[in-house]
């Protein structure tokens, strides 16, 4: 039996744990979300891509299009690790197992609450051995790594690795907001908006 501990937890339950948290839509088809989103003040939604058709694929695109300011996170399982690429691609900003605990996934809505991107170790270990697997064509212009100082490829590195900014300072002894402005550099000279395009320049250039 596979171990499906959000599921088992009740997802509604354990996200109005916190005070702070209230989930004001809940909607198995998609275009009654999309309806009822309309009229809702929601600033997270939370897809569960492993009972969707077509992988949810269709899903995110359509929800990105109608509500690209809403972060989205993806509840998935290994599975589907051949499409993390994808998602990412899409712009979703958070990634959690179905098999993580509940408090893993309160943490990942505090961290897209505050503007972060979540995507634990693990999706970057899958990540990785997939484009690795694949032999991306690593067509990116070699200028950009060229561009990034030692630091930065050391910042760039410790992302890939699922540190956080306060992780990150304590690694290499500076402060946090040190590490946000140097993520801020960095996003600038490779031209990447998000966490995970800057993770997946570093996979496709073999900075990770």
């Amino acid at each position: 039996m596979e171990d499906y501990a959000l599921f088992c937890s009740g997802i509604k339950p354990v996200l109005e744990q916190g005070i702070e948290n209230e989930v004001v839509l809940e909607e198995r088809l998609l275009s009654d979300f999309i309806l009822e989103l309309k009229e809702c003040n929601a600033n997270i939604i939370i897809i569960d891509v492993i009972h969707c058709s077509n992988d949810g694929l269709a899903s995110i695109k359509k929800i990105k299009r109608k509500f690209p300011r809403i972060p989205i996170l993806l509840i998935v399982n290994t599975e589907l690790s051949d499409l993390f690429q994808d998602y990412i691609s899409l712009g979703v900003n958070g990634i959690i197992f179905n098999s993580s605990k509940p408090e893993d996934l309160l943490e990942a809505v505090k961290v897209l609450q505050k503007g972060d991107d979540y995507f634990p170790p693990k999706v970057w270990v899958i990540l990785k051995n997939y484009l690795r697997s694949k032999r991306v064509d690593l067509s990116t212009d070699q200028s950009d790594k060229q561009q990034l100082t030692h630091r930065e490829v050391d910042i760039l590195r410790l992302f890939c690795k699922g540190f956080t900014y306060k992780e990150i300072g304590a690694s290499l002894n500076i402060s946090p907001r040190t590490v946000e402005t140097h993520k801020k550099n960095i996003s600038s000279k490779i031209n990447v908006k998000t966490t995970a395009e800057m993770i997946e320049f570093a996979i496709q250039n073999n900075l990770s």
